[in-house]
């Protein structure tokens, strides 16, 4: 479970106390019972002693700390630069009632790779990282060892970073970096090539294997260049004292790219640079991987696991894909930092066991995280029947909600479990039809969402490939919506709503297996209307995060984000009369 899901505080940082006391209560778990507790990422130092109390609190006025308190993890507390304090870690748990728990802290990358390849439902030659920056690396690469597990083959360390550049991007272009990098995406494909993309080109160096990017080694002397010191100070934007070193220079790399990227920029649209920065961050990706599987790998074709932020990156993904030696591809569907928590709790479940090679943890789906069913009967009794009609559809739930999007209604689709990552997958959806974009129109306004953003699809397995002709029933990567695909021209006008000005779509293959009340409902809409595919985006406002109890799903309705809701096999609207 992320924080957020149940602080309801969008890319909450904090402590995860609403987070673990949701677990410990659903599976009957009291603090001290807990053996284990395993992090993914060392503990830096961060900040000083005096600053721990307003650090660990849920203050969400640490403006100035801002820049570096997205490099290092969330509990950098410490009292000397670059040392470890895990002590205070663990007395902060001990707090929280983790009284005889053991710590374990794995590498930030090392997480990443472990929760992908063991999630793999089928067995991956390589795995490929890249993020902002995580213990000191920004990108790895790792194959298995039956004899040691993951292995490591090349760490690119946090100063070549494809991730900062594109979140230097992103908040050039006035957006917020390490959340809206996914718009800067969906902007690039109103872009065209210029001189930009050279300019670009020439802040990254790779060389027989070796990446460089600017700054390169001249962040002190460009530093002084743009006379950063006195800049900062003035704007209060952020305070290097008693941070780790480690966290400072990839900072002040940052700022010092910001401030280049201001220069070469200028007189360029929105779209161009978005195109530019797309453009670059794929070539890197790829020019990286190419030259690991010729060079290190011999040659041979591979499958593919992926994890880290850069990898939320849909058409980096499709690239990686189309590859010619990728045989097949896996993203972890949570690929951000949040995936870290299930590569540090298989490491430490393999170091309490020491089965390296075990299937045991193979993805099925994705509807891992709190389940409120138990809630919900209480929920309905107490709605106030004046206000609002609430049925019972039973059996016939599907054929109902499949009429409901048929009639150009946006509908609020609440069931079971929650997805874990960051996409909505058939459990917490807003679903509506594919064909009428005017209904997108009207749902990009409820949600304050940019209308540039495309939504995606959620398509039934049968006509996946007749709408995507390069899908193959193995590719299990676009189970999750982690990949694009190029969809075929006779389709566009009736899936405007989820095709990119680009051509492609992200789609969610929807499975019998897996989602059946899900998949039925696709299915009863294609009888009705011979579509087999329906626009799904998460059900949430933009800026918020997904919808977790009844109440948070109930209050769409309510604020009339939507037309209908549906809990379960309850369907909910407004009383007219």
């Amino acid at each position: 479970i992320e924080e957020e899901k149940t602080s309801r505080v969008k890319q909450d940082f904090g402590w995860p106390v609403t987070a673990c006391k949701k677990l410990l209560n659903q599976y009957d778990i009291k603090p001290e019972d807990v053996d284990i507790i395993a992090f993914g990422g060392h503990i830096y130092s961060m900040l000083n002693k005096n600053e721990i109390k307003y650090r660990f609190s849920k203050n969400r006025a640490v403006k100035n700390l801002e820049i570096i308190d997205r490099i290092t993890s969330f509990m950098g507390i410490v009292s000397n630069k670059n040392e470890r304090n895990e002590s205070v870690f663990i007395d902060e748990l001990r707090k929280i009632g983790f009284s005889r728990a053991k710590v374990k802290i794995y590498n930030h990358h090392l997480c990443h790779a472990v929760s992908a390849w063991y999630a793999a439902p089928f067995r991956c030659d390589l795995v490929y990282t890249s993020d902002g920056h995580g213990d000191g690396e920004s990108i790895t690469f790792y194959e298995f060892d039956s004899n040691i597990g993951l292995k490591l083959l090349k760490s690119y360390d946090y100063n070549t970073s494809i991730g900062q550049f594109y979140s230097a991007i992103t908040k050039l272009l006035g957006f917020r970096p390490t959340r809206h990098e996914g718009k800067i995406t969906g902007l690039a494909a109103y872009g065209k090539s210029t001189d930009l993309l050279n300019k670009f080109r020439d802040l990254f160096q790779f060389h027989n294997g070796e990446l460089k990017r600017f700054p390169f080694d001249k962040m002190q002397e460009l530093w002084e260049k743009y006379n950063l010191n006195l800049k900062l100070t003035i704007k209060n934007k952020i305070n290097f004292h008693a941070e780790s070193e480690l966290g400072v220079n990839y900072a002040k790399n940052g700022i010092i790219l910001g401030e280049l990227l201001k220069e070469v920029t200028e007189g360029f649209s929105k779209e161009d640079i978005a195109y530019a920065c797309q453009k670059i961050a794929e070539e890197i990706s790829i020019e990286l991987l190419d030259y690991t599987i010729r060079i290190r790998m011999g040659g041979k074709k591979v499958k593919l696991a992926l994890a880290g932020g850069v990898f939320a990156n849909v058409r980096i993904n499709q690239f990686l894909f189309e590859h010619e030696l990728v045989d097949n591809i896996f993203i972890q569907p949570a690929m951000g930092d949040s995936g870290l928590s299930l590569g540090a709790a298989i490491l430490a479940d393999i170091e309490c066991h020491g089965n390296v090679s075990t299937d045991q943890y193979r993805f099925v789906d994705t509807y891992l995280g709190p389940d409120y069913s138990l809630d919900l009967q209480d929920f309905i009794n107490n709605i106030d029947k004046q206000k609002y009609i609430v049925k019972n559809m039973g059996e016939d739930a599907p054929k109902e909600v499949a009429q409901l999007m048929a009639e150009n209604k946006i509908v609020g689709f609440w069931q079971g479990r929650m997805e874990w990552g960051p996409r909505a997958l058939g459990m917490r959806s807003m679903i509506l039809n594919t064909f009428d974009r005017t209904v997108n129109d009207t749902l990009n306004k409820r949600l304050n969402r940019t209308e540039f953003m495309p939504f995606a699809p959620s398509v039934i397995d049968y006509m996946v490939e007749t709408y995507m002709p390069k899908y193959k029933s193995s590719d299990i990567a676009a189970d999750y919506m982690t990949i694009t695909y190029d969809v075929a021209s006779q389709y566009h006008e009736e899936l405007q709503a989820v095709v990119h000005i680009d051509g492609t779509a992200r789609p969610q293959v929807v499975k019998k297996e897996t989602n059946p009340y899900y998949y039925n409902i696709i299915d009863e809409f294609y009888k009705l209307t011979g579509c087999g595919a329906i626009v799904n985006t998460s059900f949430n406002v933009h800026e918020e995060p997904i919808v977790s109890t009844p109440n948070s799903a109930f209050k769409a309705l309510v604020d009339k984000r939507i037309d209908v809701l549906v809990l379960d096999k309850f369907l909910i609207k407004h009383n007219e009369k």
